[in-house]
């Protein structure tokens, strides 16, 4: 019985051993796990904050770029604006050119509904206005189609100029 009681006691004491050393083996891993949480809380609360900051940098960039965007926009519309603004003086000036005698006609009827002169005598009034032999005569149409040309080749000319200006070209060559 004496034998029996002391593998008994022996048993319950390598229990209780093992059992303690579970038990602080627990509290081990326990405090690992409490260390390593508490560095993830860390990690996550830096990582909130640097994607707020990243937010707030991305805002103030995309409102700067919408402003810019705005004011581009606006300044576009005022070149417009003075482009049809020129263009309409442009039309202007054509039309009044044409108006006041620019365009000659040797066969079409005057302005005060006479016949026009041909041959001999529509040259002798080209030679006393001063056009001599080498002046040409277009139709109103086509004077206007040419005048309408000059105005677009002008625009293109001007937006050619800017874009070398602002370095978004380089002019071509001789």
């Amino acid at each position: 019985m004496l034998n029996f009681r002391l593998y008994a006691a022996l048993g319950a004491l390598i229990a209780l051993a093992c059992l303690v050393g579970w038990g602080r083996h627990g509290y081990a891993l326990a405090d690992r796990w409490r260390a390593q949480s508490a560095i993830e809380a860390a990690n996550h609360r830096q990582t909130k904050a640097n994607y707020r900051a990243a937010q707030i940098v991305a805002t103030a960039r995309a409102t700067a770029a919408r402003v810019a965007a705005e004011r581009r926009s606006a300044q576009i519309a005022e070149e417009i604006d003075h482009a049809n603004e020129e263009a309409a003086l442009w039309r202007v000036r054509a039309r009044r050119f044409a108006d006041l005698g620019g365009l000659r006609s040797e066969t079409g009827p005057g302005a005060d509904g006479a016949p026009g002169r041909t041959g001999a005598a529509a040259k002798a009034d080209l030679a006393a206005r001063g056009d001599g032999p080498g002046a040409v005569t277009v139709s109103r149409a086509d004077f206007d189609t040419l005048t309408g040309n000059t105005e677009r080749l002008l625009r293109v000319h001007a937006w050619g100029e800017k874009l070398v200006a602002e370095g978004m070209a380089v002019p071509a060559g001789p």
